[in-house]
């Protein structure tokens, strides 16, 4: 009999967490200014790629496009890492991939 209060308080504290998640959780899409998604993409080039300034970045809406020239190892972890990127709806990768020096 010893088992049932602990089962209980065991589902209670775990409906409790989850109360609790769900309420503080981050909004999934909040719109971000589409200025402000530039810079942020900037700064992950300037994490990511070797030359970034080569890189052409427009954004509409959360929706990025990228075009110039880029290295071959460097264009997948790009797009993935930018669809990543809060307010970052969708990615358009026009990146010509060039093999690495």
């Amino acid at each position: 009999m010893l088992a049932c209060p602990v089962v209980m308080r065991l589902l209670l504290l775990g409906a409790a967490v989850g109360v609790a998640a769900y309420v503080f959780r981050k909004p999934l899409h909040l719109p971000v200014d589409d200025d402000a998604l530039i810079t942020k993409v900037r700064l992950k080039l300037d994490e990511l790629m070797e030359h970034p300034g080569s890189v052409n970045i427009e954004v509409h809406q959360g929706r990025v496009i990228l075009t110039g020239p880029a290295g071959q190892p460097e264009v997948r972890q790009v797009v993935r890492a930018l669809r990543a990127l809060p307010g970052v709806r969708r990615v358009e990768c026009r990146l010509k991939a060039h093999a690495a020096a």
